[in-house]
């Protein structure tokens, strides 16, 4: 049973979830985004739900047309949502202030998740400015159920006043699990009939005049929104009298809070505000908060926005209050709160009023978070590396990349490769260590580009996935053609967006809801249409072929394209044709006897191989007398055969191969295997 439809009036939830939930009790009819973490759980979790509830849902080929797909949908007077994580919303910039300035006719709302803290990579951003830049409400959770609560409230908003209504996330929250108080979900109805009215003067930019009446439109919807979502916003008055302090708050910090309070004994000389309604601030409101205070914090992650705002209103009513926050110092602007900075800065504004005992409870408290946990209490994480999965191809590409490099008579670590966006990326770690740079979607094309401008002589290569190349990457292959320059375009196409959890992309056989066949966009014909000549399409599994196009292409002119096709593998899964994971067989492996470097291990990277530790069982001497020192492990081997192309020994082959040959020869006696990864029960 899906977790959004199952009976009961309160369910467990995630973040995302909650979101999802609450569309469906809204009555969305249109949902889009793109893949990606954090903020890709909403639209994931509609998806299975998107014929019983009669919901025209995708994922579309970006953010910037998820955007156009909802808005024209909410134009013709739908309810719609748009879903993504933090930079879709620097995807989509252009289409949101124009949609924006026109207004809705049905709902809008645009779910993002920024997230703070840097969990799933890429730029920490504070997306709050968006709304500040296109004049749109903007909604901040503090937990999943008050996602759910907003994403109802959202939707009423948007109806009522015609504003795209933002609500803004952040990874915390959206991964958070909680019970979630929801409504019902009333079964699909007739709607009346989509209408959309031309109005070229609200619908266009085409005239100045126009553009500047859109902008007022905006403003006065915003105004208009700031009305219907204080309900939002809660605000606590202090339980006691004496030196009054205050706490204003929005988003996870709100939690944080909430338990620090609860261990302090619930501080009752403190006031809170907790803001729901981010923009446009309940200026009124925080004012009348404001002014009975003798100090106040702040607590937002990120940039100092609230802050700012709250400390111009101290100034314009010359309010006697003492600012504390980010701007003096006292709270960081990069990475995320948790309970002990939240004590920390409690600690700091009671000592700022004199309360001299309350502020150190406070800072024990603090003191008390950091010390690391008692033995036995909490194990720390062991440090992992981000690898490709075992057997993927794109591993297989870019080990054939620097055999190709090798063999044109390069260092691998002198040539230029420009990564990508999505499971290309992982290029950068070691043993592959072939990419060197990473934008945003697409733009591994532009940048390899400019530093041939700039007079690279070196080869310089581009590398990106097929799910990106659709995103983002047409533009700069066709820029890159036209320039003239000479470069490589590295196209690994495994049919999905892998990385984000093998979600569809224009290229894939099937979408990812119903399996059903779709139109397939051909990167192939793309490319050539784009006006590259030089066009090879490899299996990356046949690397003699992939080395040979490889070297071919780097001294080609002109943009070069070499598309290495492959499907995602699956840990464990064979690959077709294949009938056995690969073993190591022990009377022909040399290691530490003539081959010390490990190239199965050191040079391909295979996290199902692995070296044996001196410690393991699986370090007995076998009759050779020699300490094997590597092993497969048959259960996520795909039988790639990379690592068995990297052994100079011949000593890798298929585990029912080594079978036979082990059982026609005579083998060692029982309980000396021959082979290390036979010691594994089977």
């Amino acid at each position: 049973m899906n977790r959004l439809t199952a009976p009961g009036k309160r369910l467990f939830l995630s973040g995302d979830e909650a979101v999802a939930r609450a569309a469906l009790e809204a009555g969305v009819q249109v949902a889009t985004g793109y893949p990606g973490n954090p903020g890709g759980g909403a639209l994931a979790a509609l998806l299975p739900l998107a014929g019983r509830f009669g919901l025209a849902a995708e994922w579309s080929v970006n953010e910037k047309v998820a955007l156009e797909v909802a808005a024209g949908a909410a134009w013709a007077g739908r309810k719609s949502l748009v879903t993504m994580k933090m930079s879709g919303l620097n995807v989509l910039a252009d289409s949101l202030l124009s949609i924006a300035h026109s207004g809705v006719n049905g709902g809008l709302v645009i779910y993002a998740v920024d997230d703070v803290g840097v969990f799933y990579g890429m730029v920490e951003q504070d997306s709050r400015y968006y709304a500040l830049l296109a004049s749109l409400p903007l909604l901040m959770p503090a937990n999943p159920e008050e996602a759910h609560a907003m994403t109802l409230l959202a939707f009423q908003c948007s109806a009522l006043t015609g504003a795209p209504v933002l609500l803004l996330s952040t990874t915390a929250v959206a991964a958070a699990q909680s019970w979630v108080k929801v409504g019902p979900l009333a079964p699909p109805t007739a709607e009346a009939a989509p209408g959309f009215r031309r109005d070229v003067a609200r619908f266009t930019k085409a005239v100045p005049q126009w553009c500047r009446e859109q902008h007022a439109s905006a403003l006065a919807r915003l105004e208009q929104a700031g009305t219907v979502l204080r309900a939002a916003n809660v605000r606590e008055e202090a339980s006691s009298q004496g030196r009054r302090i205050g706490v204003v708050v929005a988003g996870v910090s709100a939690g944080y809070l909430a338990e620090v309070r609860a261990r302090l004994g619930g501080l009752p000389s403190l006031a809170i505000f907790k803001l729901g309604l981010v923009h446009p601030l309940p200026r009124e409101e925080l004012r009348a908060f404001l002014e009975p205070l003798e100090a106040v914090l702040i607590l937002e992650e990120l940039e100092p926005l609230i802050e700012t705002q709250v400390a111009a209103l101290i100034a314009e009513h010359g309010l006697s209050v003492r600012l504390l926050g980010k701007r003096g110092g006292l709270l960081p602007r990069v990475g995320e709160y948790d309970p002990q900075l939240v004590a920390q800065a409690l600690a700091a504004l009671l000592e700022t009023v004199g309360q001299s005992e309350a502020a150190a409870q406070a800072q024990a408290l603090a003191q008390q978070m950091a010390q690391p946990a008692a033995s036995g209490e909490m194990l720390a994480p062991l440090p992992r590396t981000l690898e490709f999965c075992p057997g993927c191809p794109h591993r297989m590409t870019y080990y054939a990349l620097r055999q190709a490099l090798q063999a044109a008579g390069y260092r691998p670590d002198e040539v230029i490769t420009t990564g990508d966006i999505g499971c290309t990326i992982l290029g950068i770690h070691a043993p592959l260590s072939v990419c060197w740079t990473e934008v945003s979607m697409g733009a591994s094309l532009g940048i390899a580009q400019g530093l041939k401008y700039a007079g690279i002589e070196r080869p310089v290569l581009a590398a990106m996935g097929d799910s990106t190349f659709f995103h983002g990457g047409i533009a700069g292959l066709l820029n890159a053609v036209q320039s003239g320059v000479c470069l490589t375009l590295l196209l690994l196409d495994n049919g999905l967006t892998a990385m984000t959890g093998q979600q569809p992309n224009p290229g894939s056989w099937h979408d990812g809801a119903d399996r059903s066949v779709r139109p397939r966009a051909d990167i192939e014909t793309i490319v050539r249409g784009c006006g590259a000549n030089f066009v090879r399409v490899v299996d990356p599994y046949d690397l003699e072929t992939t080395v040979a196009t490889l070297r071919e292409a780097l001294t080609s002119p002109g943009v070069a394209v070499i598309i290495a096709r492959a499907p995602c593998t699956v840990p464990g899964r064979l690959l077709p044709g294949q009938e056995a994971p690969f073993q190591v067989d022990d009377r022909l492996c040399r290691a530490g006897d003539g081959c010390n470097d490990l190239p199965c291990y050191y040079q391909v990277g295979c996290p199902a191989v692995a070296l044996v530790p001196e410690e393991d069982g699986l370090s007995e001497q076998s009759r050779t007398g020699r300490m094997p020192g590597v092993r497969i492990d048959p259960l996520s081997c795909v039988a790639c055969g990379l690592c068995a192309a990297a052994c100079p020994f011949e000593a890798i082959r298929p585990r029912e191969q080594a079978k036979r040959a082990f059982s026609a020869e005579e083998g060692p006696q029982l309980g000396t295997p021959a082979w290390s990864s036979l010691l594994i029960q089977e």
